[in-house]
């Protein structure tokens, strides 16, 4: 990464765009390459990750997706009488005006030159896949912040596909599978002890809910991180590894349907009621055993907690495919072009048998309201917190032994942080001037119209 000063045409030769565009910013190399290595670099690098570098590397972004077509998708569903939830409209309404200068912005400026830094304001959406991803991060760091230093579980809840409709029509159902799983694992420790019950004896566990899979089909399912041991109200604190699979596959089902039979007959006709109980009658002759529940015994520890931590809230916020899979998008034809990897093939030994990687083409609409489809609703919490694990559990954890030290959740928390994030996503410093000193906020010169609103 060298650059001879005398001849500006010589340009580093990491960098991603073409040398007719580099030409714009030879001064701010030249003057950077003066300052050091280290500040060279750091230029290189921001200017990798403008958008003038990502359009020519055929970047595709799912913002500029959603600004190139979302209007003309709402006249159609309008024309096509589709009912668009105010969640939906609002998250993405909110992660295309991201960043947007005409919404606010940071103003920074060097104190040792002329140049100066503007950052748009993060929307927040939990859509977007920027700010979506500090949002999971945050709640990865909340989780982390809870785990006892005990081994842990992680386990997997699904449903039948013939449920699938019915979470579809009702978000609230959404609740009733958070609480299906609660059911369940409350009743693998407690049951019919009485002395169990007594003592107030329960597990520590969080649960996510995801709502696609790698092909962003809608197919509603629980991850639960379980600490592998039980408290009472009395503090007192055992190991608990054994997870009868039996007992929760068909306590889950039992629980799931009750709870939604509820639902459905408080909202739903004569016809849909009907039908339900239908089915009801045929899952209960279909599913045997239960709904499948994965739980294997891992021993989850140390830095595979951490890991599965960041597995399981992946999707807290984030849409359904990230950008990377996205291989083309094509203005003219209107259609999107991506991959999948089937989850099948992850349990499949023999080569010969896996399907192997899918490629999609389809209509830039139908890849719009795939994504749409699992937008939560705002007041839905994708993370949620049970037995002593609970935000208001009456059991006490605060004198137990965390996974994680406060040292290294400040430091989480520290690297959250807007600047410190893209420091460590995309290795360059915002605020890093090129002749190598820290710019500072100008909060008369910046424009900031919400009080909760930041850079980033």
């Amino acid at each position: 990464m060298v650059i001879n000063l005398n001849d500006s045409y010589l340009l580093p030769n990491n960098l991603s765009i073409s040398t007719v565009k580099a030409i714009a910013f030879k001064h701010t190399l030249l003057v950077a390459a003066k300052n050091g290595e280290d500040i060279l670099e750091n230029e290189v690098n921001r200017i990798n990750n403008l958008s003038v570098a990502r359009k020519e590397n055929n970047t595709i972004s799912i913002k500029e997706i959603f600004i190139d077509n979302w209007d003309d998708y709402k006249i159609i569903c309008n024309h096509q009488n589709i009912f668009l939830r105010s969640s939906i409209t609002t998250e993405v309404e909110k992660m295309i005006d991201c960043k947007n200068l005409k919404k606010g912005y940071l103003f920074f400026e060097c104190p040792n030159c002329d140049n100066f830094h503007i950052q748009g304001l993060s929307c927040h959406s939990r859509f977007c896949p920027s700010c979506g991803k500090k949002y999971r991060d945050a709640r990865a760091i909340e989780v982390s912040r809870k785990c006892l230093k005990v081994p842990h579980r992680h386990i997997t809840w699904t449903i039948s596909d013939k449920l699938r409709p019915y979470f579809r029509k009702y978000h609230e159902l959404y609740d009733e599978l958070f609480g299906a799983v609660n059911d369940a694992l409350t009743y693998l420790i407690q049951g019919k002890s009485k002395a169990a019950k007594e003592r107030g004896e329960c597990l520590g566990f969080i649960s996510t809910i995801h709502t696609f899979g790698r092909d962003m089909g809608f197919n509603p399912h629980i991850h639960t991180l379980v600490a592998e041991c039980t408290i009472d109200k009395n503090g007192n604190q055992k190991p608990y590894s054994y997870f009868n699979y039996e007992s929760l596959r068909k306590s889950f089902m039992k629980q799931l349907i009750y709870r939604m039979q509820s639902v459905i007959f408080s909202k739903g006709d004569k016809i849909e009621i009907d039908e339900f109980i239908r089915l009801k009658i045929k899952l209960y002759k279909s599913y045997g055993k239960g709904f499948y529940v994965h739980a294997p015994q891992v021993n989850l520890k140390g830095k595979a907690i951490k890991q599965m931590i960041e597995y399981v809230t992946r999707y807290a916020g984030h849409p359904a495919i990230s950008e990377s899979r996205i291989t083309e998008y094509n203005k003219e034809t209107k259609t999107v072009s991506y991959y999948y990897d089937p989850h099948e093939d992850d349990a499949i030994i023999d080569e010969n048998d896996k399907i192997g990687r899918q490629y999609i083409t389809e209509s830039v609409y139908k890849f719009i309201t795939k994504l749409i489809i699992h937008i939560p609703e705002s007041k839905v919490h994708t993370t949620r917190y049970y037995g002593f694990y609970a935000n208001h559990s009456s059991i006490d954890i605060s004198n137990k032994v965390k996974l994680f030290s406060p040292v290294e959740i400040y430091k989480m928390k520290s690297d959250n942080k807007w600047r410190n994030k893209i420091l460590l996503t995309y290795k360059y410093d915002p605020i890093l001037c090129h002749c190598g000193t820290q710019m500072t906020l100008n909060k008369e010169l910046s424009y900031l119209p919400t009080k909760n609103m930041e850079g980033g």
